[in-house]
């Protein structure tokens, strides 16, 4: 367009140009030019970002193809009018093509319609030229090389750019997986720095108490049980870590064919002998067999992770419930407990991986913010999905959907 624009202001400083032979043509064709790219433009801006995906895809490609074709009439025009004598002159005509080819993209089906649509504009010129029939036909034997030139460099810029393109793309996914794998490592650090340094300052210190000689049995075992606890605080961290490292390397997983209700049974048996009553755990499940297919250490890692979230926040005494359904082609297992809930805006991040929206439980427990993160990546593993719904002062319910296996 700015070519163009400046073509047709060149009569303007420089009058004698007026005086050339159909000057009033080529100066009508530059004047189509500028107003064919401001058209193109503005319908770019006003349609192509209005619409959804696919109309704008289209209107993009009916839009470059529709400019393309109007571009390399235009040099068509300017070689047999303006320049008089048709013979050999088809320089505008191929400079016109090889443009095209070098600055537009078209798709097979487009370039073989550009290349039709041309040579039927190339004819119409030819029987509008009154040429002699030897003119003629060296003129269109000439225009069929141009055009067989042009849709195969056409091809090859295409190609290019394809490969260009697919290249940065590339490219931009392994910056995406390297920012992701450094921010994981740095959230590890963190993790590491952070949770793991605590209760290693509370053995440091309780062990230092316990070199006293003055300390009386009951203070002794006292400091001992601080000291085991924070062990094992350690080592649910670490291990949460390792199951972290783990899943990330695992794209599959061995699935096999298990009775849901047994594989809950054997669970629920599990955590009533841990919590020895201070949680009232019930198990409610259809009375014939149903079957998913499970990994079964997965499995019992995120009922593990949640059970141990709900004893977490659910009262002395309270009940924690889990239930399984039958649907037409998912099973559902909902883990429910009368607890303290879930407050409204932390929800949105409550798998997010190391979550912000971790709390200290109702007697004091950490949590990593990992407990969550990896319940969703395990059921996810399963082909399935988890959600919760809370309410706060109220309880919570997970909700996992597992594929039914037939």
């Amino acid at each position: 367009m700015s070519v163009s624009g400046g073509i047709v202001l060149l009569p303007v400083l420089f009058p004698v140009l007026n005086q050339t032979p159909h000057a009033t043509f080529f100066q009508a064709v530059n004047i189509f030019l500028v107003i064919a790219s401001a058209c193109i433009l503005n319908l770019e801006h006003f349609f192509l970002h209005r619409k959804k995906l696919k109309t704008r895809r289209w209107l993009a490609q009916l839009l470059c193809l529709g400019f393309g074709f109007a571009f390399i009439s235009c040099c068509l025009g300017i070689t047999f009018i303006t320049q008089s004598n048709p013979k050999n002159t088809l320089t505008m005509y191929l400079l016109g093509l090889v443009t095209v080819a070098f600055l537009w993209d078209f798709e097979y089906l487009e370039t073989l319609l550009l290349v039709a649509l041309t040579s039927l504009a190339f004819t119409l010129v030819i029987h509008f030229s009154f040429l002699s029939p030897e003119q003629a036909i060296l003129n269109q034997c000439v225009s069929l090389v141009i055009l067989v030139c042009f849709y195969f460099l056409s091809r090859i810029m295409y190609s290019y750019r394809a490969t260009h393109f697919i290249q940065l793309k590339e490219i931009e996914a392994k910056s995406q997986e390297v920012q992701k794998i450094s921010l994981g490592k740095s959230e590890i650090l963190g993790v590491v720095a952070h949770d793991l340094r605590s209760p290693f300052n509370n053995i440091e210190m309780l062990t230092s108490l316990l070199q006293k000689k003055n300390l009386s049995p009951e203070q002794q075992q006292q400091y001992l049980d601080l000291i085991l606890a924070s062990c094992q605080s350690s080592k649910a961290i670490i291990n949460d870590l390792l199951v972290v490292a783990r899943e990330e390397l695992v794209n599959e997983i061995p699935l096999e064919k298990l009775d849901l209700c047994a594989v809950l049974q054997h669970v629920h048996l599990e955590w009533q002998s841990q919590l020895q009553g201070s949680r009232n755990l019930h198990l409610q499940h259809p009375p014939v067999p149903v079957y998913a297919n499970l990994n079964k250490e997965r499995f019992y890692r995120i009922m593990t992770n949640l059970l141990s979230n709900a004893v977490k926040f659910t009262p002395t005494h309270g009940t924690i419930s889990i239930k399984v359904r039958e649907g037409k082609k998912n099973l559902h297992v909902e883990v429910t407990d009368e607890g303290i809930g879930i407050p409204e805006k932390i929800r949105p991040i409550l798998f997010d991986r190391f979550s912000q929206a971790r709390r200290k439980g109702l007697q004091g427990e950490r949590s990593t913010g990992l407990g969550l993160s990896i319940c969703r990546q395990l059921v996810e593993q399963h082909g399935g999905s988890i959600n919760v719904a809370s309410e706060e002062r109220k309880g919570t319910t997970f909700h996992i959907r597992l594929p039914a296996a037939r």
